[in-house]
């Protein structure tokens, strides 16, 4: 049997104390990329500042996130991934408890503006689906989702600096796996504060239920 999401909740807020601020130059950060002023300058915003910035591959518009260095004065960027849909909406949205269909019913009846009908309606369709989100911390510094599978929880977290993550848990066994080897490497360097044997694995993450902008699509 998979642990109880009480026990997967203290797995994912032990993960998100690895941000801590003396990792920061070596893990995933948001950023956005704001527009191409030449051929291979660009505006980015990081946090509240807007820079300029080289690159020799091509960027798209978007929010990523990414690994920063600063060489020299020079900001260098590499290892892009386009944020999902989850994770933009998750940055405008105030944490409130999704335990229950009448608290997100209740969440959508009292959204105050567009993006936050729009997560909430989301949370609804995917709690159909037996598809859950939890704010891992008050301070919305992560969100999970999480599903039960056979013998197994598996789930997708947002962190603000460990990226993106999907995992497996088993009753003894944790799998991660991120596109990031950085955050890999903060987890492998950690993973004897969890109690539980872990495994990490490099590869693309996707959420478990892809959320949709568009209301008109969505069938309820």
């Amino acid at each position: 049997m998979p642990l109880k999401i009480s026990e997967t909740g203290k797995i994912l807020k032990t993960l998100n104390r690895l941000q801590s601020i003396e990792f920061n130059n070596i893990l995933p950060v948001k950023l956005e990329v704001k527009e191409k002023i030449s051929d291979i300058k660009y505006l980015i915003k990081l946090g509240n500042k807007e820079v300029e910035t080289k690159s020799f591959i091509p960027l798209k518009k978007g929010k990523y996130f990414a690994i920063i260095k600063d060489i020299r004065g020079n900001i260098q960027i590499s290892n892009l991934k386009k944020l999902s849909k989850l994770a933009i909406l998750f940055e405008k949205i105030e944490p409130k408890d999704t335990n229950t269909k009448q608290e997100i019913l209740n969440h959508l009846a009292h959204a105050s503006n567009k993006e936050e009908f729009i997560f909430y309606m989301n949370v609804l369709l995917a709690f159909k689906q037996k598809i859950y989100h939890i704010f891992i911390n008050a301070k919305k510094k992560a969100l999970l989702q999480y599903k039960f599978h056979k013998n197994k929880l598996k789930f997708y977290a947002v962190f603000n600096n460990l990226g993106e993550l999907e995992g497996e848990i088993f009753q003894e066994t944790l799998n991660i796996y991120s596109p990031f080897k950085n955050t890999l490497q903060i987890i492998n360097e950690n993973s004897q504060i969890i109690n539980l044997k872990v495994n990490t694995f490099l590869k693309e993450v996707t959420p478990l239920y892809e959320f949709n902008e568009n209301l008109f699509n969505l069938k309820a």
